[in-house]
C-alpha cells in the first residue's frame, strides 16, 4: 500500500517543511474565500472591503498551489487547484470581448477629480486627443469647473449640464451635442446628474455622471440604497443609456453586478479589457481596485483605456463603444 509523503524530522528542515504546508493552507483559505466573496452579497464594512481586492486572490491561488506541490499534499493541492480555477472563472469575463458592433461610434472620457484638486487641463487635452464625444467628471466643484472653461472644455464639447459643489459632491456630463432634460437626482448623498442628448445616428441618449456613495466608512447599506436607486432610475429610461462615473463598487461586488442586467454591460466586461485599477493612485504604490465604470444600454464596448490625472486621486478612463 502507497504511503502519503512523511514530514522530514527535526531541525530546520522540519521547521521549514511545517512553514511551507502552513502558507499552502492559509493560502488556499484566502483563495476560497475570494470565490465566496465574489459570489456572495456581503453587508458587512470588511468583507465588502475585501470584495474590491478579489483579483488579487490569484497570487494567493499560485502561492498556494507552490507550496503545496513542493511539500506534496497532495489532498490539499487537489482543494487548492480547485479553488484556483473557480477564482479565475469568476475572472474570465473581464477577459472575454462580446462580439462587436458596427453602429455609431461613440467616446466617452470619466474622471473623478479629487475634490476639484485634478488637472482639468489634462482632461481637456484627453477629450481634444481622443476626439470624445462625451466627458462625465465627478467631485466637480466650482473652482474646478471656472479651471475647465478657462482650459478650452467649451471648445472641445460645447454643451454642460453641471451640479458643481465642495467636499467632493459635485458632478456634471459636458457634450459634443446639446443637452437637455437636465436634473440633479433624488436619493443620493452625493450629487448624480443625468442629462439627455441626440447622437445622430443613434437618437435620444440618457446620459448620467454617477458617483455613489462608498460603503466604506460609511455603512454599506447606504451604498447598496444607492445602487438600488441608480439602477430604478436606469430602467425609468426608455432608449439607450449611458452612465459614466464612480461608481465605488468593483466587478467583485454582487451588488454592482447585479446592476448588469436588462439590457445593461459595464464596458470593460464587453470590451474584454481585463482587470484596470483606478485607485488609489496618489500613493507609492500603483492602483489596486477599478471603481470607475462606464455602463451602458444600447451600446457595445470596443477599449477600454485608463490614464493618469496629476493631483487626483483615480486615474481617468477612455471608452469607446458602438451604438448596436
Amino acid at each position: 500500500m502507497r504511503r502519503w509523503p512523511s514530514p522530514p524530522r527535526g531541525g530546520l528542515t522540519a521547521v521549514l517543511w511545517f512553514l511551507v504546508v502552513a502558507l499552502g493552507w492559509a493560502m488556499l483559505a484566502v483563495t476560497a474565500v475570494a470565490v465566496w466573496l465574489h459570489w456572495y452579497p456581503s453587508h458587512g464594512q470588511n468583507a465588502v472591503a475585501a470584495t474590491s481586492f478579489v483579483p488579487w486572490a490569484i497570487i494567493a491561488a499560485v502561492l498556494g498551489v507552490v507550496a503545496l506541490s513542493l511539500t506534496r499534499r497532495w489532498i490539499t493541492l487537489g482543494l487548492t487547484v480547485i479553488a484556483a480555477v473557480a477564482l479565475v472563472w469568476t475572472q474570465i469575463p473581464l477577459w472575454h470581448a462580446d462580439a462587436a458592433a458596427h453602429g455609431r461610434r461613440l467616446v466617452v472620457v470619466q474622471s473623478n477629480i479629487r475634490l476639484g484638486q485634478g488637472d482639468v487641463t489634462t482632461l481637456v487635452k484627453r477629450v481634444r486627443d481622443e476626439n470624445a464625444d462625451l466627458l462625465t467628471v465627478e467631485e466637480l466643484t466650482p473652482q474646478a469647473l471656472s479651471r475647465l472653461h478657462a482650459a478650452g472644455i467649451s471648445a472641445e464639447l460645447g454643451y454642460e449640464y453641471t451640479a458643481a459643489d465642495s467636499g467632493g459632491r459635485g458632478a456634471g456630463v459636458f457634450s459634443r451635442t446639446a443637452l437637455r432634460d437636465g436634473v440633479l437626482l433624488d436619493g443620493h448623498t452625493l450629487n448624480n446628474v443625468r442629462a439627455v442628448t441626440a447622437v445622430p445616428g443613434v437618437g435620444d441618449v440618457t446620459i448620467y455622471a454617477v458617483h455613489l456613495l462608498a460603503p466604506w466608512p460609511d455603512p454599506p447599506s447606504r451604498w447598496t440604497g444607492e445602487l438600488a436607486a441608480m439602477r430604478a432610475d436606469w430602467m425609468s429610461r426608455s432608449g439607450p443609456v449611458l452612465a459614466s462615473g464612480d461608481y465605488n463598487s468593483t466587478y467583485d461586488h454582487k451588488q454592482f453586478r447585479d446592476l448588469l442586467t436588462g439590457g445593461f454591460a459595464d464596458a470593460a466586461v464587453q470590451s474584454g479589457s481585463g482587470f484596470l485599477p483606478t485607485f488609489p493612485r496618489d500613493r507609492v504604490y500603483p492602483p489596486l481596485i477599478g471603481i470607475d465604470h462606464v455602463v451602458s444600454r444600447g451600446f457595445v464596448a470596443d477599449s477600454v483605456r485608463s490614464f493618469d490625472v496629476p493631483g487626483s486621486d483615480h486615474r481617468g478612463i477612455v471608452v469607446t463603444l458602438r451604438a448596436s
